[in-house]
């Protein structure tokens, strides 16, 4: 493409000291890969943009296209094996579409855990409080037998019964796998109490999601959730870094604000990572300074006065 041919430079074999050292030495340092990476950049002394944990909640309502949404949480949850971080982790059904979504899910590969196989998943995913690498991005059937139980032929994704969060519940976190943490709520109200619940336990800050075809309802998830993007009627991993359909900022950096203990919630693009120039001249006539009365009403003024 005509690029510098150092335009891109990986180090072959990473070390704690060669990062620290990197990001001492270099201009500007963008960040991921968990909450100790971004605290080391933001402590080498260099500039730095982060990037929160991702563990998107989706909410579906009774307005809801129950077809479509099950569509497209299927293509968000198997997208990349769940590698994305902004993959279906938990998955919220208002009680009176329960069943019939549930089954929606099921027709499409979703499969139950019981609890047997929920405690084998558990012991697979993680491993002393981490996420084991050996499973992250594996095919069901990879990660079924790993875990020790079989599945069906068909199965896509893994639904996991869930009632608990935080770190006693380890599904209602992050999993990197095609594992999604099913919730039951009795009303719109009772969902966004349990996202901001779930997602002060990890991803707060990154995204959430909703199915429904009422915009009040649309709102009410946006204003009372502590999160950068909400998520509309799409697959959430494939519409979070932007895409044909949303006009988001397309990017793989998605910025947690300072809920998620980042300096920005933006989508982070080229345009962060680079300096621009500012030339200004005079405009050819200036802006006028509205007066006191004018800004705050003669009321205000009198009353400060």
């Amino acid at each position: 493409m005509g690029a510098p041919a150092d335009l891109v430079i990986a180090i072959e074999t990473p070390s704690v000291e060669k990062t620290n050292e990197l990001m001492r030495q270099c201009d500007r340092v963008l960040a991921t890969g968990g909450a100790a990476m971004v605290q080391a950049a933001y402590s080498s002394g260099t500039p730095a943009l982060g990037v929160g944990v991702g563990n998107a909640v989706i909410t579906v309502d009774e307005t809801a296209n129950l077809d479509d949404a099950a569509d497209k949480i299927l293509l968000s949850k198997t997208l990349d094996f769940a590698a994305s971080c902004s993959s279906d982790n938990a998955v919220i059904l208002l009680n009176s579409i329960y069943d019939a979504m549930l089954n929606k899910l099921q027709e499409r590969g979703g499969l139950v855990l019981n609890g047997e196989q929920k405690a084998k998943l558990q012991a697979a995913i993680w491993v002393d409080g981490a996420i084991n690498a050996k499973v992250v991005a594996q095919s069901p059937q990879f990660i079924a037998d790993y875990a020790g139980f079989g599945i069906p032929e068909g199965t896509k994704f893994f639904i996991v019964p869930e009632t608990g969060v935080g770190a006693d519940y380890p599904f209602s976190g992050e999993k990197m796998t095609v594992t999604m943490a099913l919730y039951r709520a009795k009303n719109l109200d009772e969902a966004i109490e349990l996202t901001n619940r779930i997602q002060a336990y990890q991803g707060q800050g990154h995204s959430c999601g909703i199915y429904s075809n009422d915009d009040d309802h649309i709102m009410k998830l946006a204003e009372g959730t502590r999160t950068s993007r909400v998520m509309v009627n799409q697959p959430q991993s494939a519409s979070n870094s932007g895409n044909l359909w949303n006009g988001m900022r397309q990017t793989f950096s998605l910025g947690c604000g300072s809920w998620g203990g980042n300096a920005t919630n933006n989508n982070i693009t080229w345009r962060d990572l680079i300096n621009e120039t500012w030339v200004s001249k005079p405009l050819a006539k200036a802006k006028e300074l509205p007066s006191d009365e004018e800004l705050f009403g003669k009321d205000v003024i009198e009353m400060i006065g």
